[in-house]
């Protein structure tokens, strides 16, 4: 190759040396600042799956004490109402 050679990169389409070109594994000829080195898209870590561990089971998994029932229901009577708290905005007075 001549020494005054370039290449388009196949990510961003900048001009780069001839000999400063890097191969990726997914086939592209990018420059050296835009490769990704080891990770890329097929030998990244978050593109594996996790590992997944066999879970330890529990014998007599369930409560020691006996639960008991809570209303999880909301009425305007449980609310702590603040009168008068703007007395520019209640009606009647000055």
């Amino acid at each position: 190759m001549g020494t005054r050679a370039y290449f388009i990169s196949d990510k961003s389409g900048f001009r780069y040396r001839y000999e400063d070109r890097v191969k990726e594994s997914t086939g592209f000829v990018v420059g050296p600042d835009e490769s990704d080195g080891n990770y890329n898209l097929k030998n990244h870590p978050q593109n594996k799956s996790p590992r997944i561990r066999a879970r330890a089971i529990l014998k007599d998994a369930r409560p020691e004490v006996s639960l008991t029932y809570v209303s999880s229901t909301w009425t305007p009577a449980d609310s702590t109402a603040i009168p008068n708290f703007f007395p520019q905005f209640v009606s009647g007075t000055t």
